[in-house]
């Protein structure tokens, strides 16, 4: 096997030159993107990000070991377009009051069909600012035919945000718009405010459905308000809370909306009283 330095499908992000450091990011994107490239790799260094980067569809971002992405402005951190990837390095907010989303993926994008080749893993993404503010990983969906299914999130820590994981669906002006059957497996989350978010309606027009939540790690803190607000239907979750006690109310954390039906709760470590089902009768909750 040759070395990776002498793979022609690899491009790196210190051999471009830019203005700011996402803009050399976005250059070395920008190359694979036209000239039919697959990986971008970024060096083990930080690069103090004060703009949006784009992955461009077909582009993996990869980080080195050590790499760190630190968003030092309120701004969008990471949009991931269809069939891109982003894997492998850490991600950090050092900016107070931050009210943006570190990764972003719009459904206008239309991540639809099996094949689709979007995916983000072994990420570490941390708001070390000082404030517990902004989203980590937000996928959004309002128009109509915009979609987000069919995506794999694996190996992602989530630490001290007002939304870990937000999915949300509006309803378009005509058509639908969905937020549907993505997986996220091997997830930690620490010290959120609202740790996992689904928005929209039961069903169509604007749907979270089917969506898998695996293997989950939470960590709760005095800062954490929920565990987990569901609309949608047949939403699967399962994992492991600690410390409920930490939270500093006694009053529901996991909280099945009116929109809401044929979900599957397996937390064992959320005593019944904390779970609160304001919707059909077709959500079910393993406990204690």
């Amino acid at each position: 096997m040759g070395d990776i330095a002498d793979n022609p499908n690899i491009v790196y992000v210190e051999d471009f030159a830019g203005s700011t450091p996402q803009a050399k990011i976005q250059a070395a994107i920008n190359f694979a993107y036209t000239n039919d490239k697959k990986t971008v790799i970024a060096a083990n260094k930080d690069y103090y990000m004060t703009g949006t980067v784009i992955i461009k569809q077909g582009v993996k971002l990869r980080g080195s070991y050590g790499t760190r992405f630190v968003i030092g402005a309120n701004v969008r951190g990471f949009e991931a377009e269809k069939d891109a990837s982003l894997c492998d390095a850490s991600i950090m907010v050092d900016y107070r009051g931050y009210t943006k989303e570190v990764i972003y993926l719009d459904g206008k994008y239309k991540y639809y069909n099996t094949w689709n080749n979007t995916s983000l893993n072994n990420l570490v993404i941390v708001n070390w600012s000082g404030t517990v503010s902004g989203t980590g990983i937000h996928l959004y969906s309002g128009g109509s035919g915009h979609e987000i299914s069919f995506v794999n999130f694996t190996d992602v820590k989530i630490v001290a945000f007002a939304k870990g994981i937000y999915l949300k669906a509006v309803k378009p002006a005509s058509g639908f718009a969905y937020v549907n059957a993505n997986r996220f497996d091997k997830i930690s989350l620490d010290d959120c405010i609202d740790n996992i978010v689904l928005e929209g309606s039961e069903t169509i027009p604007n749907e979270c459905s089917g969506n898998s939540f695996t293997n989950l790690q939470i960590q709760p803190t005095r800062n954490t308000k929920r565990i987990m607000t569901i609309q949608g239907q047949v939403n699967k979750i399962d994992g492991i809370c600690w410390e409920l006690h930490l939270i500093q109310h006694s009053d529901p954390v996991f909280i099945f909306k009116p929109e809401s039906n044929n979900n599957y709760l397996d937390m064992r470590t959320i005593p019944p009283n904390r779970i609160l089902n304001s919707g059909k009768s077709g959500n079910r909750f393993e406990t204690l």
